[in-house]
This record gives structure tokens, C-alpha cells and sequence, in this order.
């Protein structure tokens, strides 16, 4: 049975709750406002502001009451990085100010509610120590100011993992939360097939995530997708509506041909294995294996000959200077690692140590290409040791809630695509410098939610 409370050591949350749906209240604030507003204008030079000041009151109480709203904001503004199509966004940090308020809000809200803490939990620690093994190798890095702005970058994930885990504290949140990823990830991969067909797949890698950022790429791009498919084809097999069965698989479709858009070909590799992992894990074989044989004939008629003229370079990769490029980056990533094994070359510093020593023909600056190999070669043994144990902390919660629920319930079917989407990312990231992408980090975020609301309902 669903539980909708959320976790609260007192009832006073519930209080606050009923505040919140007072019109009293809401006439209380809007009055404030307006008398607040009109005393600033005459002290404010510049009364043009007034709005979004006042957008920003209304926008931080709302997310006093809804905090949760924050982290679905927070997950669109990441993936839909619209900054990049209206530039004078970016100068506003929107992400960063989001991040700053949520953090406010969750201890005000902690501190009123007096909600549990789950700052002790597993996941959580390994990621604690991923971090300390990121700050030791800061002094020793081959650009130590450089890795420092990546650890920086790193503690927003860390706050967003923190705060994902005590903000989704039921499982109508966790929904909604699926819900909002599946639906970003659903437009992007619309307007990637919408770009490959009128205008071909470089205007797909050059559209999608445009100066950076984890879908900087065409390859980066094809891997979040990889890892929204898998949700939705286990909620797909789960659902019983058949509205909502619909609106899943054409999820699925839209991921599928969104890969195929990229002509990504590590995309391809990974959307494979998806499929063969769908076809020999799913118990409901009919359902499952028809609806990936029709996806597949989608796929068929929607990719043109040179679609699969590229996919084949995979077999005569030899020939592929691209493909021997990332093998001599591999090679040079190891080489850090034996060289410098207890502290690698720096969080953040594999393109500098490969120009500056490692380098070979493939040019002054080139990225790892693989996630082990650059987190191993960045951050020696205890960070790819520790990197690893995130990974199989995830596989190991997903598997363990899948094998000790005895009913087929909403947890359990996110579990299977929790387990699935794990794999995407181990084998997408084989050929991709993702370590420090959020994709892990949001799985493991996912898992130990899984983890919490389901020892809650046991209760």
C-alpha cells in the first residue's frame, strides 16, 4: 500500500501543511507584497526589478511548502539547459540559486518538522569518501586550480544527491519525480529525431547540450537517454492503464530513435544490450519481446544506409582513427594510474597530464574516453575502488529490494529499472568520460530512496 506520509519524527509537518492550503494566507502574502513593494520603490532606482524580487518571494515559499518542487525544477533546468538558447539566462546561475535555496529551505523545514535524518546511510558514506579521495588529490594534481573548480562543480551533485534523498520522502514524490525525468529526456529526444530528420545527425550533435555540460555531445546525449529508456520500459510492463501503457512505449520509441539520431555508436552498443538484457530478464516475455521487435522495426525504417555503414566500423575498428585515438587514451590513462596509483593525476586533470606528459599522436589535449579509466588514472586506487563500490551499491539495492518484495508493486518495478539502468550506464560509460557526470549519483539517489520507502512500508 502506498504510503503518502512523509517522514516526520512529530506531527507538526501535517501543521504546516494545512497552512499552506489557506486562502487566508495566500491574501496575508499578497498584501505583504504589494505594501512591501510599494515601499521599495521609493528607495530602489531601478523599480524594473520589483517583479522578479517579487517572483523570487513567491517562488521561495512555495518551495517552503513544496520543497520537493525544487528538485523537479532543478532536474529541468539540468537537462533542458536553457541558458543555452536564451544566453542572458546564464548569467542569472540559475541552477546554482536554486541549489542555494533548496539547501535553506530543507534546514528551515528540517528544523520545524524535526524530519529524519539519513545522512548515515551506506550509499552515502562511500559517496563521502569518493569526495575526500577527490579533495586529497587537489595539492597533487597537474593543475590543481583546475581541479578544484571540478570539485566545486562536484559538491553541487553531492547537495542535489543529499537533498533528493530527504525531499522524496514518499512514493506519490517519487512518481511525480519519475514522471518530470522521463518527460524531459522524452522532449530532448523529440527534438533530436526532429533535427536528424530535417536536417541530419550533425545538427543533432551539435543541438544537443550545445558548449557542454553531461550532454555536451552526441555520444553524451545518446547515454542519458540509454539511462531514461530502461524506466520506462518497466513501467511499462507494470501499468495497467492503457493510456498510460501507451504514453510509456512511445517513451521507449522516442529514447530508441532519439540513440539512433545521435549515430552514436557507443549509444548503439549500450541500446543493444538494453534490449537483450529486456528480452532475457522480463518475465512478461509476449509483452516485452513484441513491443522491442516493433521498436526495432521502427528503427529499421527510420535509419538511412549510412546509419548502418557507421555502425559497422565497430567491427573493423583498427581501421578507425577515432576508435585507435580512444585505445591510446586508454593506454595513457593507465599509464597515470601505475605511475601515480595512491593520488592519479588530479579530479579533473586527465586532458592536462595527457597534453602535458602522457600525450601521444592523437594530439596535445585528448579526454579519457572511459569512465573507469579516467577515474582511475584522476584519482588512483581508492577513487576507482570507491567509484566501483557506488556502482555495486546501486546493482546490490536494486537487486535486494527486487528479491525481497513478494508482491509486484511500484517500488519493485523501479528497482528493475534502476538494475537496468545501472547497466546502460556501465556500458555507455566504457566509452565516455562520464565520471563525473550526475548520471551514478542520481541512480544512487534513486536507490536508496527505493531502499528508505520500502523499510517504511515494512513498518
Amino acid at each position: 500500500m502506498e504510503k503518502s506520509k512523509s517522514r516526520t519524527h512529530s506531527g507538526r509537518g501535517d501543521g504546516v501543511s494545512r497552512i499552506v492550503t489557506s486562502e487566508k494566507l495566500w491574501y496575508l502574502f499578497l498584501i505583504f507584497i504589494s505594501l512591501v513593494s510599494g515601499a521599495l520603490l521609493l528607495f530602489i532606482p531601478r523599480p524594473e526589478i520589483l517583479p522578479a524580487i517579487a517572483l523570487a518571494l513567491i517562488v521561495g515559499i512555495t518551495f517552503f511548502f513544496y520543497p520537493y518542487l525544487g528538485v523537479l525544477a532543478y532536474i529541468i533546468l539540468s537537462y533542458m539547459r536553457f541558458e543555452e538558447t536564451i544566453p542572458a539566462l546564464g548569467h542569472l546561475h540559475l541552477a546554482k540559486l536554486l541549489t542555494i535555496t533548496l539547501i535553506v529551505v530543507w534546514a528551515l523545514k528540517t528544523g520545524i518538522t524535526k524530519s529524519r535524518l539519513f545522512l548515515q546511510e551506506k550509499g552515502l558514506i562511500l559517496l563521502y569518501l569518493f569526495y575526500l579521495v577527490m579533495i586529497f588529490s587537489i595539492p597533487f594534481s597537474f593543475w590543481p586550480s583546475h581541479s578544484f573548480n571540478i570539485f566545486v562543480e562536484m559538491l553541487k551533485i553531492l547537495i542535489f544527491t543529499i537533498l533528493f534523498i530527504h525531499l522524496i520522502d514518499n512514493q506519490k514524490k517519487l512518481k511525480t519525480f519519475l514522471w518530470t525525468f522521463l518527460l524531459v529526456n522524452s522532449y530532448l529526444a523529440f527534438s533530436a529525431i526532429k533535427n536528424f530528420l530535417v536536417l541530419g545527425q550533425t545538427a543533432v550533435s551539435t543541438r544537443i547540450g550545445g558548449s557542454g555540460g553531461f550532454l555536451g555531445d552526441a555520444n553524451d546525449f545518446a547515454l542519458a537517454l540509454s539511462i531514461a529508456l530502461p524506466f520506462s520500459f518497466y513501467l511499462f510492463l507494470s501499468e495497467k492503464k492503457k493510456v498510460l501503457k501507451f504514453v510509456y512505449f512511445l517513451f521507449i520509441s522516442l529514447y530508441a530513435l532519439g540513440i539512433i539520431s545521435t549515430a552514436s555508436r557507443g549509444g548503439f552498443i549500450t541500446l543493444v544490450f538494453l534490449f537483450v538484457y529486456f528480452i532475457l530478464k522480463s518475465k512478461q516475455k509476449f509483452v516485452g519481446v513484441l513491443s522491442i521487435l516493433l521498436i526495432f522495426a521502427l528503427i529499421f525504417l527510420f535509419t538511412p544506409q549510412e546509419y548502418w555503414q557507421r555502425q559497422m566500423t565497430i567491427t573493423s575498428y583498427q581501421q578507425d582513427e577515432s576508435a585507435m585515438g580512444r585505445i591510446g587514451a586508454w593506454k595513457a590513462g593507465i599509464k597515470m594510474f601505475l605511475d601515480r596509483p595512491l593520488l592519479g593525476v588530479g579530479v579533473g586533470g586527465y586532458e592536462t597530464a595527457y597534453g602535458v606528459k602522457y600525450g601521444g599522436k592523437s594530439g596535445p589535449w585528448f579526454s579519457a574516453h572511459n569512465a573507469y579509466v579516467q577515474v582511475g588514472a584522476e584519482l588512483g586506487f581508492f577513487g576507482i575502488l570507491l567509484y566501483l563500490g557506488l556502482m555495486f551499491y546501486v546493482y546490490a539495492q536494486a537487486n535486494s529490494f527486487m528479491k525481497s518484495s513478494r508482491e509486484e508493486n511500484y517500488l519493485k518495478w523501479v528497482s528493475q529499472g534502476l538494475k537496468a539502468a545501472l547497466l546502460a550506464y556501465a556500458v555507455g560509460s566504457f566509452f565516455l568520460s562520464v565520471g563525473h557526470y550526475p548520471h551514478l549519483y542520481l541512480l544512487l539517489g534513486i536507490a536508496i530512496v527505493v531502499k528508505i520507502l520500502g523499510q517504511e512500508e515494512e513498518v
